[in-house]
Parts: structure tokens; sequence; C-alpha cells
């Protein structure tokens, strides 16, 4: 059998170049909505209209996912996490696949269906961080999550600047903005083999059998008792609370920052895939040196990093809106995107940290997707009232941005929000 060291070396790489050709699509689907040369809408359709189309096709992934995020997180707690991640990167292949043929035929449908897809199976880090967690022993569990947020990081800077490099390039009259998508799914394809043949399995117990070895009951109503012990669990749902928070304004800023750029400040497609690289490439320095330092250096508390991370997402949205008002020189909204970028990696390495801790190994998968869970909740309301929110003006939804991370300083600092949420990490 593969030492664990080799075998998560191995899923940091898998993890990379999934999230390389997934963030292909973030990029272009900007312009798939708002270019007047896409096929998929027609050129006189109102920017109301086409607003609206955006903000519920980024949304319809995250609330399909609040079903299957769980579901797929609870059977590998059963069924083992090698043959997940193996479906999941699978149907990444068929969601690029349809979604590439739904832009070069212009079918507004298939794209739409191709999103359910995508927000059902194609959802690969849950099982990774499920993964990491039945691996990695506790001592050295934070800084495994670090690498796993590292190699997302990587691949999501990688992702959008081809995918801007691609989207205009090359064969446009023909693919119109397909072509990055078809070269997503070939990427998706070679993941595909490359997990079948390197990926081992990490769990080394089922749910059923550890609640069968405890209480003598079927392997049915042993999961529903897992199942039930990690969403009543007192750490669990103190953690979602801050997760709730911290990501309604990185979920705000990250799916609105890119209208922003393309309608007011006019970027192409190449330009908006270097920020959207940038951004990512401050996920590679917040989950790297940055994390390291306060870590192993400072020796930071979660509490104290989360404090930090909340008030560098605070600056960094105000920075996003004193530009715009003119307030400060264009060439902000590219400096914004460290404080914020660092501040969400730092606070979200520390959450799934205490989550994976809050639960015995076999219960991994599903903490981790109460984890996504809530992740698709606010990812999903958010893309939908922002979307309705930029018919009106671009900025407006980035005025809600802050709000979370305001509320979570509140929480994590006020009397009565440390007994409720983070007595229990320091």
């Amino acid at each position: 059998m593969t030492d664990y060291r080799v075998n998560i070396k191995r899923l940091l790489n898998i993890i990379a170049l999934d999230q390389t050709y997934i963030e292909f699509t973030f990029t272009v689907v900007i312009f798939v909505f708002f270019d007047p040369a896409s096929r998929l809408l027609p050129a006189d359709t109102s920017y109301a209209t086409r607003s609206m189309w955006y903000g519920t096709s980024i949304s319809i992934p995250y609330f399909v996912n609040l079903f299957f995020a769980p579901l797929l997180s609870s059977l590998s707690d059963e069924f083992g996490r090698r043959k997940f991640l193996l479906f999941e990167i699978s149907s990444a292949f068929t969601y690029l696949l349809m979604a590439a043929l739904a832009i070069y035929l212009g079918y507004l449908w298939l794209l739409l269906v191709s999103f359910v897809i995508r927000g059902a199976f194609s959802r690969t880090n849950t099982t990774a961080l499920a993964m990491i967690g039945d691996a990695c022993p506790k001592h050295n569990k934070m800084a495994d999550m670090g690498r796993l947020q590292f190699a997302i990081g990587l691949g999501a800077c990688l992702g959008p600047i081809i995918a801007g490099f691609f989207a205009k390039g090359f064969f446009f009259d023909t693919l119109n903005f397909s072509l990055p998508f078809f070269i997503a799914a070939g990427l998706a394809l070679i993941n595909t083999v490359l997990t079948y043949f390197l990926i081992e399995e990490t769990l080394q117990q089922s749910s059923s059998s550890a609640f069968s070895a405890k209480q003598e009951t079927s392997r049915l109503k042993a999961n529903l008792l897992s199942i039930k012990h990690v969403m009543t669990h007192p750490d669990v749902l103190k953690t979602s609370l801050l997760l709730l928070l911290l990501q309604l304004s990185w979920s705000t800023y990250y799916q609105f920052i890119s209208p922003l750029l393309k309608v007011t400040y006019e970027f192409d497609t190449h330009l908006l895939g270097i920020f959207i690289g940038v951004i990512a490439f401050w996920i590679m320095v917040g989950a790297g040196p940055v994390f390291k330092f306060m870590h192993n250096r400072l020796k930071l508390s979660p509490t104290r990093i989360l404090n930090i991370s909340a008030g560098l997402e605070i600056a960094g949205i105000l920075i996003v809106i004193a530009t715009y008002y003119q307030l400060l020189p264009n060439y902000f909204l590219w400096i914004s995107a460290a404080p914020i970028t660092i501040g969400d990696v730092l606070a979200y390495i520390c959450i799934v940290s205490l989550y994976s801790n809050a639960v015995s190994d076999h219960m991994q998968g599903k903490v981790m997707g109460v984890n996504f869970l809530i992740v698709g909740l606010v990812w999903g309301s958010s893309g939908f009232l922002g979307g309705i929110l930029i018919g009106y003006s671009p900025i407006l939804p980035l005025f809600l941005a802050p709000l979370g991370a305001i509320a979570s300083l509140f929480l994590i600092n006020a009397s009565f929000g440390r007994k409720m949420i983070l007595n229990y990490s320091a």
C-alpha cells in the first residue's frame, strides 16, 4: 500500500488539475451572458435580462449542491472515498462537454442542465477534504488543509488565464466562446484516467461498522445515527455559523467582481482571466507562506487568525467600493484582491480543520458535507440575489459583501459570541 504522504501528494495534484479546468468556466461564462457576440442570447437582449440569467446560472450549481453534497459525502463514509472522487471527476467531463455544446449551438436550456450536473456531481473538494481528514494525523491536519487550499489556488490561478487566452483568440467565428470548455472537457477526461490509476482508498472503517461496533443496530440505522450525530454536534453547529457569515462576504465578492470589471471597466476576456488568476495567486500566497508564518512561526490560535481574516475581507471590499466612486485610482481594484482573498483562505483553512477535528475519522465525509451544504446555500443565495441587484447597478452586490465579515467579527469578539462559537478552538 502506498504511504499516506504519497497518496496525499497525488491527491493534491489531481485537485490542482481539477480546479484548473473547472475555473476555465468562471471567466468565460461572464462573456457568454454579457457579450452581444455570444450565441447564447439574442444580441438585443437587455442588460437586466442578461443579469437575471447570469445570476440564475451561477446559483444553480450551489442550490443543487445543497442536496447532493451531503448525500455523496455521507455515502463516501460508507462506500469509500476513491470511487466517489472518480465519479465526481468523470462527471466534470460530462458537465464541461455539455456546456461547450450549449455555447457552440446557442442552447440556453442545455447550459442550465450542464450547471445542474456540475452542482450535483462535480464537487471534488468535499471528497478531498474528507480524504485528508482520514489520512492525516490530528497535529498535522491544519497544515495539510492549507496544502489543499494551495493546490486549489494553483488550479484556480492557471484556469482563468488559460481560458481568457483561448476564449476569443482561436476560431471564434466558428466556435464562439465554446473552445475553452472543449479544452476543459479534454483535461477532465485525462484527470479521470489519472485518478483511476494513482489514487488509493483512505477510508479505514465505514460509519455503519463503527456504530455497529458500539451498539447492535442495522446498517441503515447506524448511518442515520452517524448523520444525526454530525448534524447536531455543538462544535459543528458553531463552526457552521461562522462559515456562513464569512462565506457571505467572499462569495458575493468573487461572483460579482467580474461583472463589475466587465461592465464598468470594460475588461476583455484575456484581462479578466488575468484578474481572476491574480485572485487565485493570492489564494496560494495565503494558503502557503502567510498561513505558515501565522501558524508555524507566530503560533496564532484559530481565533486570532479568524479575527485577522475577517478584517482583511472587510478592508478588501471597502477598497473596491472606494475605487468605484473614484476615491482611489483604478489600480486599487487589483490591490483589493490581496486582502480579501488572503483573508478568506486563512479563515477557510481554520474552519475546515475545526470541522474535521470535531468528529471521528469515519464521519469526515458527513462533516465536510455539512461544510459544503453551508457553502452551497450561501453561494447560491448570494448569486441569485446579486444577479438581480446588478440589473440596477453593478456595484450594489458589493455593498452587501462586508456584512457577513462584520457580523463574524462581532460574534467572535463579543462575550456571548466567544462562548457560542469559538471557546472550543482556543
